[in-house]
């Protein structure tokens, strides 16, 4: 009786999932929903020639109206935290040491091989932003930007050689806006930041493929 009456809550509990996963997702099959709550839909890096690297984290944009360089500064410490929890044995430069490196020595963009000299970094990881916006209309809030990313290694002498790269690319989160009158200015941008970076890190970190569909669907919550 005991292993029947365990047998029952179990199927019950495999049942309930189930039918909470299908009826979130609607579209995706029911056999292919069961093997996501067992298995997930994890994939590999891109890229993973970071691990036990030394890495530099550069991020320049073309925005002026959020201060000086206020979001390439955002930009390259959420990406650096992220790659901190999911790369093992990552070393990173800390971005105040990138940021003063490039103050005092007045860098060129172009000049990635100085850069890592001057900061000790075997890897240089460089996020370019363009055309950057938070807003689609006076009455709705959605991210845009164009991104591209090249990973510099620089454990050869000479030139930097590029190890992996992609872009430019537009990311826009999420998919159908958010009115405006339900959040603000800033609640929203750390928002759509927060998915930004974690885009830009997927590619360097094992992932899984329908979490950002999932936090697409959560967008009539509250945040």
């Amino acid at each position: 009786m005991i292993f029947k009456s365990r047998t029952t809550m179990l199927s019950a509990t495999f049942a309930l999932t189930a039918l909470l996963v299908v009826s979130f997702s609607g579209c995706i099959g029911l056999m292919s929903q069961m093997m996501y709550v067992i298995k997930g839909h994890n994939v590999p890096a891109a890229y993973d020639g970071l691990e036990n690297q030394r890495v530099a984290i550069v991020c320049v944009s073309d925005v002026s109206a959020y201060g000086p360089d206020n979001l390439s500064y955002t930009v390259s410490r959420a990406i650096g935290i992220k790659l901190a929890q999911g790369v093992k044995k990552i070393k990173l430069v800390p971005s105040s040491k990138v940021e003063s490196w490039i103050d005092q020595n007045g860098w060129d963009e172009l000049d990635f091989e100085g850069l890592a000299k001057g900061i000790g970094a075997d890897r240089v990881i460089a996020v370019e932003l363009a055309s950057y916006s938070i807003k689609d209309g006076a009455t709705m809030y959605k991210g845009r930007s164009d991104v591209t990313v090249t990973v510099y290694d620089l454990d050869e002498p000479g030139s930097p050689k590029v190890a992996y790269g992609f872009g430019p690319q537009e990311f826009e989160f999420p998919k159908n806006g958010r009115p405006a009158i339900q959040t603000s200015d800033r609640k929203f941008e750390a928002f759509y930041l927060s998915q930004l970076t974690q885009h830009i890190t997927n590619h360097f970190v094992e992932h899984d493929r329908l979490e950002s569909v999932a936090v697409d669907a959560m967008m009539d919550s509250d945040f």
